[in-house]
C-alpha cells in the first residue's frame, strides 16, 4: 500500500517520467562497513593505497564532519529512511542473526522514492534490515537484489532476490567482493539506457577478514588494509564501468561508511565502532557529479547518513511525503560548496546508542550526556598507545575545533553551553518517543517452524 500511495502521488507532479536517460542523473551509491576515518589516502592512510578513492575526492567533494551511526543496523536505516534509527525503530542493537524483526514495510525507502519517479533500482551486498520476505530489498523498493541480507557475510545465506541461492559456511567470503563487483557492473552495463539506483553494500571490512588472491597479502596494514585495498579496486570497477557507458557526467556517486572501524585506531579521534566518541560515528564521505559538484571541494560543514534521502529527493524533483517526519536536508548546497550553504542546513546532531541519547553536537561544540561505552579507549599519539578516558563524571563539553581528540573537558567553563545543549537534547528525545514508528516483527504464532 504504501508504494501505490507514493507512485500515484508522484503521477500528480508536472515531470514526465519517460524511459529515456537523457536528462535524469543515475545514482551509485557506495556503502563500506567498518572501514574507518583515516583508512582512506585521502583522509590521511599511509599504510593503505587507496588511489581510486582517492581521486574520487579530488574530482569531487570530501567532508570532514560526516556522521553515520555507531553499528550497522541503525546506519542502514538511516541511510534508507532519512531519519534517526529510534524514530523508525530500529536503534537498539544490530539485528542478530535468524532475527524476526525488519525495517517495517510501511516505512519509504530511498529506492522506493527512486522508484517512484521511474528509476530501476538494484540492492548488492549486505542489507541487515531483516531476514524475512517482508522486509528483504526486494519488498522495499529494489528490483533486483543480491548479497548477503544478514548482520555480517560470515552467517548469512546469499540470496538472489528472495532466494538463497548458497548457504552460509559454504560460500567462498574471499571472493565476495569480487562477486558483488562483477554483479554491479554488470546491472550497470544492462540498464545504461534508463535511470537507475544501485546501492552496493559491501561487506568489506567487517569481520571475519577475507580477500581474494590478488589482494592478499598486498598492504602494509594487514589483511584488513587487504580488505580495503580491494574495496578500492572494486570502486575503481564501478568507475570505468560508468565511463564505459558514457555515464560518467549524468551519475551521482557517493561513497559513505555505515560507522568508525572495529578495531584500527583513526587519529586524531578517539574512540571507534560501536562508540560515541567521534571514531564511532564520523565517517569518510565523499561524492562525485560532474558539472554539479566542483572538482576538489572540501566541506567541512556537519551532515549526516540522513541528508541522503532528502538530498536524493532533491535532485529528482521530489517532495517528501508529507505523513512522516524526515530528519536530513537537503545537502547538495553543502556539497557544492554554496555561499550561505551553512545557514541553509544548520542543524544539531545527536549522538545515540542502544536506543539511549548520549551525545549532542551543535557548532564545534559537543557535550556527552552519558560515559561512552566501547571496546576499547586509547588513540594513537606520536607512534603509542595512550589513555584518553576522562575521570570527571559527565557532563563532558569539548570544542570540537580545538580538541578534535575529546581529551579535555570544558564544561566548567561554559556552563550556558552545557544547560543549552542539555535542554536541546532531552527535548529531542522526547520527541523521539512520541513520534516513532513501529519496527517489523513477526510474531510468533506467524512464524515458520
Amino acid at each position: 500500500m504504501k508504494l501505490i500511495r507514493w507512485c500515484l502521488a508522484c503521477l500528480a507532479l508536472p515531470i514526465a517520467l519517460a524511459a529515456s536517460n537523457a536528462g535524469r542523473s543515475n545514482f551509485v551509491l557506495i556503502l563500506a562497513d567498518d572501514l574507518g576515518y583515516a583508512d582512506l589516502g585521502c583522509y590521511g592512510a599511509t599504510d593503505i593505497r587507496t588511489p581510486n578513492l582517492d581521486r574520487l575526492a579530488k574530482e569531487g567533494v570530501r567532508c570532514t564532519d560526516f556522521y553515520a551511526e555507531n553499528v550497522c543496523t541503525p546506519a542502514r536505516a538511516a541511510l534508507m529512511t532519512g531519519a534517526y534509527p529510534k524514530r523508525v525503530g530500529l536503534h537498539r542493537a544490530v539485528l542478530p542473526p535468524n532475527t524476526t524483526e525488519g525495517l517495517h514495510p510501511d516505512e519509504i525507502t530511498l529506492a522506493e522514492l527512486l522508484k517512484g519517479r521511474g528509476y530501476t533500482t538494484a540492492a548488492i551486498g549486505k542489507w541487515h534490515l531483516g531476514l524475512r520476505p517482508e522486509v528483504l530489498p526486494t519488498a522495499q523498493g529494489f528490483d533486483f537484489y543480491f548479497g548477503m541480507p544478514g548482520p555480517n557475510h560470515g552467517a548469512s545465506d546469499l540470496y538472489r532476490g528472495t532466494e538463497v541461492i548458497e548457504k552460509r559456511g559454504a560460500i567462498d567470503l574471499d571472493q565476495l567482493t569480487q562477486r558483488y563487483t562483477a554483479e554491479a557492473v554488470r546491472f550497470i552495463r544492462e540498464h545504461q539506457d534508463r535511470p537507475f539506483f544501485l546501492y552496493l553494500a559491501h561487506s568489506a571490512t567487517h569481520v571475519p577478514r577475507f580477500a581474494s588472491a590478488a589482494f592478499r597479502g598486498k598492504s602494509a596494514a594487514g589483511l584488513q588494509g587487504d580488505m580495503t585495498e580491494e574495496l578500492d579496486w572494486s570502486c575503481g570497477e564501478v568507475f570505468r564501468a560508468l565511463h564505459d557507458c558514457g555515464l560518467d557526467e549524468n551519475t551521482v556517486v557517493p561513497f559513505i561508511s555505515d560507522n568508525g572501524n572495529h578495531d584500527r585506531p583513526a587519529p586524531p579521534l578517539h574512540g571507534g565502532k560501536g562508540s560515541t566518541w567521534e571514531g564511532g560515528l564520523r565517517v569518510p564521505f565523499l561524492a562525485r557529479w560532474p558539472g554539479h559538484i566542483p572538482a576538489g571541494t572540501v566541506s567541512r560543514e556537519l551532515a549526516t547518513l540522513r541528508d541522503i534521502f532528502p538530498t536524493f529527493a532533491a535532485i529528482v524533483g521530489s517532495p517528501l511525503p508529507a505523513d512522516r517526519i524526515y530528519d536530513g536536508y537537503d545537502i547538495l548546497p553543502l556539497l557544492r560548496g554554496d555561499r550561505g550553504a551553512t545557514s541553509q542546513t544548520k542543524q544539531l546532531f545527536y549522538y545515540g546508542r542502544t536506543g539511549q541519547l548520549f551525545a549532542v553536537r551543535e557548532g564545534a561544540w559537543k557535550l556527552h550526556l552519558l560515559a561512552p561505552e566501547e571496546r576499547w579507549w586509547g588513540k594513537i599519539a606520536s607512534g603509542a598507545l595512550i589513555e584518553t578516558k576522562p575521570t570527571t563524571p559527565v557532563p563532558w563539553l569539548y570544542n570540537l575545533s580545538s580538541d578534535l581528540g575529546e581529551t579535555r573537558n570544558v564544561a566548567a567553563d561554559h556552563p550556558e553551553i552545557v544547560e543549552r545543549l542539555s535542554r536541546a537534547a532531552r527535548a529531542f528525545d522526547l520527541n523521539l518517543e512520541a513520534h516513532s514508528r513501529p519496527v517489523f516483527s513477526l510474531s510468533p504464532a506467524a512464524q515458520k517452524p
